[in-house]
């Protein structure tokens, strides 16, 4: 029964993207374990950049170790992490550890442009603003954070947060400034998604240590085609460790290029065989042996 609905979600996911013509990816591994990655989308919302959402499709409640696998990954490609999920209604949104959940109508909402606001955590309902908006009006308007404190009723430590976007408000402090400011002071939970720089290393390989001795910033991955991800900003990598089974193994490689594809990223394999080692790069993969790590540096550092 879960398999079926989580099938359908993913269905009614691409429904909407093919509807609004927006290019995506879909990850198929693994195909009946926890996964932390369905699809990779690329999304423009009016005239802005373009970017990609990674997004995680669930009829279930989400884990958290899926939660943190979206959060390393996003943190390192600087992507947006998104789930879609039953667990929220329509357009309010839910934040799960620092990542944004909605509906599939809000999901749909949101690449139909509109803005979604309003999000809900353990604390209560809370509604985006946008700082930038607020200290410009507040120049404009010759308002002190004195006099805006004052206006809604709070401290001024509190409009220093709401300035430099480390907090949001109330829907009442929210409609307060629509009528100091305007509708314009509303921001939207995925246009101003900060992404997490925290990132999470809990596999224990040889490889993350030759990667953080030459300044790479890694982190591990349990629920994807990905073991590991690193980046120095210059340049981002991306690992896929062989699996004991062949068959799984190739697929796993497979799905691992595509997120490569997608992002742009180097990928290497990680091969304990010379001869499985062989083939794969007769497919066109960069594999090194585990047991010659070191000679990764030369890749590393364009050698």
């Amino acid at each position: 029964m879960k398999e079926s609905k989580m099938a359908i979600k993913i269905n009614d996911v691409i429904r909407i993207l093919e509807d609004e013509g927006l290019n995506y990816t879909i990850i198929n591994y693994p195909e009946k374990n926890r996964k932390s990655i369905d699809i990779i989308v690329e999304f423009k919302k009016g005239s802005k950049t373009r970017k990609k959402l990674v997004v995680k499709t669930s009829s279930d409640k989400i884990g958290k170790d899926e939660i943190t696998d979206l959060k390393n990954f996003s943190s390192l490609t600087e992507s947006v992490p998104l789930i879609i999920t039953d667990e929220t209604e329509e357009d309010i949104a839910i934040e799960k550890d620092k990542v944004i959940g909605l509906s599939l109508f809000g999901f749909e909402r949101l690449l139909e442009g509109d803005k979604i606001f309003v999000y809900r955590t353990r604390g209560g309902m809370f509604v985006k603003i946008r700082p930038d908006i607020l200290r410009q009006k507040m120049r404009e308007m010759n308002y002190s954070m004195g006099d805006v404190a004052k206006m809604l009723g709070v401290s001024r430590k509190t409009i220093y947060d709401y300035e430099n976007g480390d907090s949001d408000v109330s829907i009442e402090i929210a409609e307060r400034l629509i009528d100091i400011f305007g509708p314009e002071i509303i921001g939207d939970v995925c246009e101003t998604y900060r992404v997490d720089d925290t990132v999470i290393v809990d596999k224990d390989h040889k490889l993350i240590s030759i990667l953080e001795s030459e300044g790479f910033k890694v982190a591990t991955l349990k629920f994807t085609a990905i073991d590991i991800i690193a980046s120095n900003n210059s340049k981002k990598l991306i690992v896929a460790l062989e699996s004991r089974n062949p068959e799984n193994s190739i697929k796993k490689i497979q799905e691992a290029n595509k997120i490569a594809e997608e992002f742009n990223l180097n990928m290497i394999v990680i091969s304990k065989s010379n001869s499985r080692a062989r083939e794969l790069e007769k497919d066109g993969f960069k594999v090194y042996l585990d047991q010659n790590l070191d000679d990764l540096k030369y890749e590393i550092n364009g050698d």
